[in-house]
């Protein structure tokens, strides 16, 4: 594809500064500038590496006002750049054919233009929105939904009874709506808890490969509009996250626990049963919230347990200067040693 910069400036409502007649091929990254490529910036203090090398123009925010190279201005350049990276690279059109090979229940009810691939299921009840793609070896248990332009990805299995809103994505191997981990301890062993809820997820969720929701013992585990949920997360049965929350890989939130609205989380987050983290907290990665902690909205936390980050990063300075201050007091008692007998020298009766 060759588009010149004029023509991708009107696809990302931005102002060209330079040669707008430019042709751009090709679309990259700010690490691998390449010649008749087009790549954006959002630190000024980068322009210079990036005009100095063969890139044919850059997206950049208002603060830049010149350079020597050709640049489009835009207020979000990293978001005109995604937009651009959909204009080099279209998104995959599927075949909205259903395979021989799959299989699906009379009482389904399939809509209009889906796709479903070789090895699909489709159980009894179950309820496909139109322009949904059903991807190969996908199961989708009894009396599921699944909304308009839903993506199920190879492998996906969504268990009896959940809701899967519309353009939602889901990658390979994400499990929905397994059994939550409930169980009483007796003498005897320990005795399942039945799960009998489900999980719902709203609309413009994506959810990575090898990620799994578990469902309620009774109720809905909850997934809000645009949340981004990273590979290999575990939510346990009866969480709610709220719309537009970010969780990244390796992150488990135990039972019951509540996360607002536009919460961002870090890798390896462990999240204990009935935790409540308040709207727009960030969380650094590898924190850890102990069984009942409150986190109120606005916060930056990190640490284990996790902890206000002023508090955080002096708990952590003073952590590394433990050395340091061990050895202070080792020459300390040492003086004290010295002092000691001198003092007791001078006291002695001769």
């Amino acid at each position: 594809m060759r588009k010149t910069v004029n023509e991708l400036a009107e696809i990302i409502q931005g102002t060209v500064v330079g040669n707008g007649q430019i042709v751009i091929e090709g679309i990259t990254n700010y690490e691998s500038p390449k010649g008749g490529h087009i790549t954006f910036l959002q630190d000024p203090k980068d322009l210079r590496k990036l005009e100095n090398s063969e890139i044919a123009c850059l997206i950049v925010p208002p603060a830049i006002q010149t350079s020597a190279k050709t640049f489009i201005q835009v207020v979000e350049p990293k978001k005109a750049w995604a937009k651009l990276l959909t204009v080099f690279y279209p998104t995959v059109r599927y075949p909205e054919t259903i395979s021989d090979h799959a299989y699906i229940a009379k009482s389904a009810k399939v809509g209009w233009r889906v796709t479903v691939e070789a090895f699909a299921v489709i159980s009894d009840n179950a309820e496909i929105g139109d322009e949904a793609v059903v991807r190969s070896n996908v199961f989708i248990g009894t009396n599921v939904k699944v909304g308009p332009k839903t993506i199920l990805h190879p492998g996906v299995v969504i268990y009896d009874g959940c809701i899967v809103g519309a353009s939602v994505i889901i990658h390979a191997g994400s499990v929905i709506g397994s059994d939550g981990f409930g169980y009483v301890p007796s003498a005897s062993g320990h005795f399942k808890v039945p799960q009998v809820g489900n999980v719902i997820i709203d609309d413009d969720v994506e959810i990575g490969a090898c990620t799994t929701v578990d469902r309620a013992t009774v109720g809905s585990t909850h997934i809000g509009r645009g949340c981004k949920i990273d590979n290999l997360v575990q939510i346990a049965h009866n969480v709610s996250l709220g719309p537009h929350t970010v969780i990244s890989a390796q992150t488990g939130i135990s039972g019951s626990s509540k996360i607002g609205a536009f919460v961002t989380m870090g890798g390896k987050v462990g999240v204990g049963d009935h935790v409540e983290i308040g709207d727009k907290t960030m969380v650094g990665a590898g924190a850890g919230f102990p069984s009942g902690k409150k986190v109120p909205p606005n916060q930056i936390v990190f640490g284990e347990p996790a902890r206000p980050y002023q508090e955080a990063r002096r708990q952590i300075a003073a952590q590394l200067r433990s050395a340091e201050m061990l050895d202070e007091i080792r020459k300390l008692r040492e003086r004290v040693t010295t002092l000691e007998e001198q003092l007791a020298r001078q006291t002695t009766p001769k």
